[in-house]
């Protein structure tokens, strides 16, 4: 059951939203967050049945040592903890009956979170946790399964957890941000993704513009598919009352790798710099061991991402990078230049960006390389008529048949070049979701697009594909 799925948006969501403000109302908040606990383990359930056995396990030995709460209890279950994700994640690449009999979708994210408590409870900075509490801050449906990863102190103050009743204007917008986050997976990141699933399907058929194209597509894909899966799950979060913390803020406007990674998957990165950077002794212990451990950290966040030598490839050129700069900025502090100074140091880290998601999205180095060779033949046909084909989202490919601009040789190409160059101003120069459901006038217009984008959306979710990153 995906947030834009009919079972989600009739069923689930409603009848969930209606239980809980009535126990809210009636009864204290310790039985409001049993029945999210319950309702989320049935949403996830319902979905991965044969993962649920390992993540009700896992929830009743970490609550057990956080109970336990000693040095031995946060080393056994980090060890057990990580134990697990390998198994899981990884298992299959050494023994393929695993990954064939059980699968256990976002066992990263809920391991992760699990961490996190381990470590705050050990380290005393929150209180004693209720079963309640704990499996609610584990399993909540809006974060379970592709983040962000939240310390238990982002969804609570002191020891309790923070439910706030949201007005008539904050569920608005909180409807606005659905719409517009449902929009981004639905209709861009999914016809996005039919072209990146064709060009990758044929890489020897591609020359240099139908591989930028792909390359470019795939950028785009993940950016709007996975801001998207955020845009919904805060919105969602706010209808109960949670603020989740920021988890995606307009990455490829970063001027460098370092305001990237402040950008993109932002809790990830705060839990590696947390949980990892900083106990293996951060910028502590000199600039050698400084570069190491970052170096480190982005293998490690490779490999998280998923056991193969092109995510290896993937984590390194981001750290070789990251690292470079660090060793740059030391010596020559960052300052504002002008706006051409600014622009190009997008730019440039945009397409670094880009050739680094190559070896994230494809199957092999091989097929990674065979992209770049594309690329580098520098021998322009004319483009693949059925790679354009993809990008024709049949609403729009009604207007150009209406206008009979399809019978041009270049009318197939229309949709293709304006998505693209729509959705790469929209990336560099628009205000993100967030900021817009936010801080936009209420009024006709809004509403207007509310109804436009949900009525879109729910007429195409039979098409959707899963989200990326719940493979993470």
């Amino acid at each position: 059951m995906n947030f834009n799925s009919f079972s989600f948006l009739f069923l689930f969501l409603p009848i969930t939203l209606l239980i809980f403000w009535m126990l809210r109302k009636k009864a204290k908040d310790t039985l409001s967050l049993w029945f999210l606990s319950l309702a989320s383990l049935f949403f996830y359930g319902i979905s991965y049945p044969e993962g649920i056995v390992i993540l009700i396990i896992s929830l009743l030995v970490n609550y057990g040592l956080i109970r336990i709460n000693t040095k031995g209890a946060l080393v056994s279950g980090i060890i057990i903890d990580i134990a697990v994700l390998l198994v899981f994640k990884y298992g299959h690449f050494f023994y393929p009956q695993i990954g064939d009999s059980i699968t256990a979708p976002g066992i990263s994210f809920y391991t992760f979170c699990e961490v996190a408590v381990l470590m705050e409870m050990y380290r005393k900075n929150i209180g004693v946790l209720s079963p309640g509490e704990y499996s609610f801050l584990i399993t909540f449906f809006p974060k379970m399964i592709q983040g962000p990863i939240v310390r238990p102190q982002d969804m609570m103050d002191s020891s309790k957890v923070v439910l706030k009743r949201p007005d008539i204007e904050a569920v608005y917008r909180g409807i606005l941000l659905f719409s517009i986050g449902c929009f981004k997976k639905v209709i861009i990141a999914d016809t996005l993704g039919s072209a990146v699933d064709y060009g990758f399907d044929n890489l020897l058929r591609m020359h240099t513009l139908e591989s930028i194209v792909i390359m470019l597509s795939y950028t785009l894909q993940l950016y709007f598919d996975f801001s998207g899966y955020c845009d919904m799950g805060m919105a969602i979060a706010g209808f109960f009352g949670i603020e989740l913390p920021l988890n995606f803020n307009s990455p490829y406007k970063a001027r460098n790798i370092n305001d990237f990674w402040k950008r993109w998957h932002m809790t990830l990165t705060n839990f590696f710099t947390r949980y990892l950077y900083i106990p293996l002794g951060g910028n502590r212990k000199g600039k050698v061991r400084m570069y190491i451990n970052l170096l480190l950290i982005f293998l490690v966040s490779g490999l998280w991402h998923g056991a193969g030598f092109t995510f290896i490839v993937w984590g390194m050129m981001h750290g070789v990078l990251y690292v470079i700069h660090r060793m740059y900025s030391n010596k020559f502090p960052v300052k504002n230049g002008n706006r051409l100074k600014n622009a190009v140091s997008v730019l440039l880290t945009f397409l670094y960006v880009n050739a680094a998601w190559v070896f994230f999205r494809a199957p092999s180095l091989k097929e990674a390389f065979k992209l770049f060779d594309g690329i580098g033949e520098m021998w322009f046909p004319r483009f693949n008529i059925y790679l354009a084909n993809t990008f024709n989202i049949d609403e729009f490919w009604y207007v150009i048949k209406v206008l009979h601009l399809d019978r041009f040789w270049w009318g197939s190409y229309i949709l293709m070049v304006l998505i693209l160059v729509i959705l790469l101003l929209t990336v560099f120069f628009k205000k993100s979701a967030i900021e817009y459901s936010k801080n936009c006038k209420i009024g006709f217009l809004s509403t207007a697009l509310i109804v436009v984008l949900l009525v879109w959306c729910i007429l195409s979710f039979n098409g959707v594909a899963t989200y990326l990153y719940v493979n993470f």
